[in-house]
Formats: structure tokens, sequence, C-alpha cells
């Protein structure tokens, strides 16, 4: 194991159908990208193009996501900053939302108020499929998963800067994970979530650091942040729950 820094780009699919109806998504592979989302990915490759050699990097296998790394991998390509054919990895997959994937968000307010109501306020607590499966500890433990998986790839092929396309949830729960912060603070703060090709960047000082040191988020313009340390961020979590 190496003591170099090494940084993640952990990023969302550009804009769906399903988006824009404010429909559901989940693991569900119906959606496919409309000419904003292409814009938005295409813009992402910009910003990708200009990050340096970009060693390794992964997606989910739904289409919504293998679409946005083509038209981000084309623009890389154009500028002469090509990225490596991906890892397709089947735990990046976004979040499972059971019976409510492909409903309209409103009927779903409607039909299953009680359920979406513990959604918004206590997002682990919820409990779909007749009360057995809980969706967010579901992701939060596959963002678990992702993370050993990429980062001991990073580590055997001595990658500098992994590039990782996603979705929304599952990329907040790699986020809250990478910060140390626990799982019941997923949807707690905007400033952990991902819109239609935001990305966070991510660095951890060696390959045995348990979490990152610092992190930064990469909005839909691509315009970046200035950098955050890792337990600045803990220490504003401690202190919303105390």
């Amino acid at each position: 194991m190496s003591h170099r820094s090494r940084r993640f780009i952990v990023a969302r699919h550009g804009e769906t159908d399903f988006n824009r109806e404010r429909r559901v998504q989940g693991t569900s592979n119906e959606s496919v990208l409309t000419d904003k989302g292409v814009s938005q990915a295409k813009a992402l490759g910009v910003y990708i193009s200009k990050r340096g050699t970009v060693a390794r990097t992964f997606c989910s296998p739904l289409s919504r996501c293998r679409q946005s790394y083509a038209e981000i991998s084309c623009i890389c390509a154009a500028n002469n900053n090509p990225l490596p054919d991906p890892t397709i990895l089947d735990n990046l997959e976004e979040i499972d939302l059971k019976e409510w994937q492909g409903r309209l968000r409103n009927d779903i307010m409607i039909e299953d108020k009680t359920n979406w109501d513990i959604f918004r306020a206590n997002p682990c607590d919820l409990r779909l499929q007749n009360g057995t499966f809980a969706p967010v500890l579901d992701c939060f433990e596959r963002a678990i998963s992702n993370w050993n998986v990429i980062r001991s790839d990073a580590a055997s092929n001595s990658a500098d800067v992994t590039f990782i396309m996603c979705h929304g949830a599952i990329g907040q729960c790699m986020l809250l994970q990478a910060l140390g912060l626990d799982k019941k603070e997923y949807g707690k703060s905007r400033g952990y979530a991902l819109d239609n090709c935001e990305c966070f960047e991510v660095e951890f000082e060696s390959d045995e650091s348990e979490y990152s040191s610092r992190w930064r988020r990469i909005d839909s313009s691509q315009t970046a942040s200035g950098w955050k340390s890792t337990y600045a961020s803990q220490l504003v979590a401690t202190t919303l729950i105390t």
C-alpha cells in the first residue's frame, strides 16, 4: 500500500426524462437523458478533460449513467485527454425504491403519505416492500462496498485520480462514508446532495487512511467550491446533532 494521496471524482448523471417529470427512478432502467442532460454531461466532460490524467474510471450499470459517461468520454477524447473504458460496478446503481419506482412524486405523496413523510423527515427509517426493505440503509452499505473496491483498485493500479459516474443517492452515501459521517446524515443537508452532473472531489492522504482528508463540490456550471477539511465537516455534523 502507498502513502501517496489519491483523488476521486464522484459525479451524478445528466438530467433524464424522469427527472424532468419528477418521476422516481431508483434502480429502474427506463429513463434516458434529455437534451439538457446531454448538454450537462458534455459540460462536465470539459471540466474532467482539464483535470489532467484520469487513470481509472467506474460507472453504474444503469443506462442514464452509461449515456452520461459516453458524452463525457467523447469530450475528453476531443480535448486530447481520453478516459479509459469504465469498470461497470453493480453496486453503483441508484438507491432501490421498490414500489415507488416509475411513479410520479406527487402521486406517492398522496397515495403513500405515511412512508413519504418518513422519507422526508428521517430517511433511514423508511421501510418499503411491506416493511421488509430499508432503502437508505441498503444504499449506505453499498457505498462502503464501493469504496473498498474502488480504493483498492486505485492502490493496485497507482491511480492518482479516479472518476466515478453514478447517481444522487449512492453518491451522497459515498460522500458521507468518505467523510466519516453517520448514515443518519443522509438527506439532512443540501451540502451533501448532488444535482444533475454535479460532482464531489474527495482526497485521501494515503491508501491506509480510513476517511478522506478534504473534499469540495463542483456544481453543474463546473464551478469548484473551496476545499473543505473532513475534520471540519465532522465538527459541523457533531454540532448540529448536539
